[in-house]
């Protein structure tokens, strides 16, 4: 009777080890059902948004050099009361001005779109490739008010998009 009794131990502790190996499989498997990536430190960390930043700020800083020398001039020939080059130079103040922050705006606007058509197509690689069935992105602010930080899988995009970028 004792040895039936610790068979049946023995088949229940075997039981219950399968089970437990199931349940973790399974509950590794799945944690790529649903995923999530923090958008703004997807963005800020890609290298290609780093990389076009820096050639943006190249241009905008020319064109700001450019307005600053205009404003010098403009400077000694306000103190020298010449009111006709004054006048005509204002007029160019203005307009240099304005395409200074139409130039910002495109740039950025440009930048943006770019970097988000190639981030969203990594992202896509990224979850075909780890069998991810659902990969969310938030700000901390709307869509997504609370996951659990085993779901984040930011670093790992952000490793994966920028060897890809760097085309590794």
């Amino acid at each position: 009777m004792k040895k039936i009794h610790t068979i049946f131990l023995l088949i229940c502790n075997v039981l219950l080890l399968i089970v437990v190996f199931i349940t973790f499989y399974f509950s590794r498997s799945s944690n790529n059902d649903i995923v999530y990536v923090d958008n703004i430190k997807l963005y800020n960390g890609f290298n290609m948004s780093q990389d076009l930043g820096k050639t943006n700020n190249r241009k905008i800083t020319k064109q700001k050099k450019k307005l600053d020398s205009l404003y010098t001039i403009y400077s000694i020939l306000r103190e020298q009361e010449n009111k006709e080059k004054t006048q005509e130079l204002e007029v160019q103040l203005r307009t240099e001005d304005q395409e200074l922050k139409k130039m910002n705006e495109y740039l950025s606007n440009d930048m943006r779109q770019k970097v988000w058509n190639r981030l969203n197509q990594y992202i896509k690689e990224y979850g075909i490739a780890n069998q991810c069935k659902i990969i969310l992105g938030t700000r901390g602010v709307g869509n997504i008010m609370f996951a659990q930080e085993e779901i984040d899988i930011t670093t790992k995009v952000l490793e994966y998009a920028n060897t890809k970028y760097e085309g590794n």
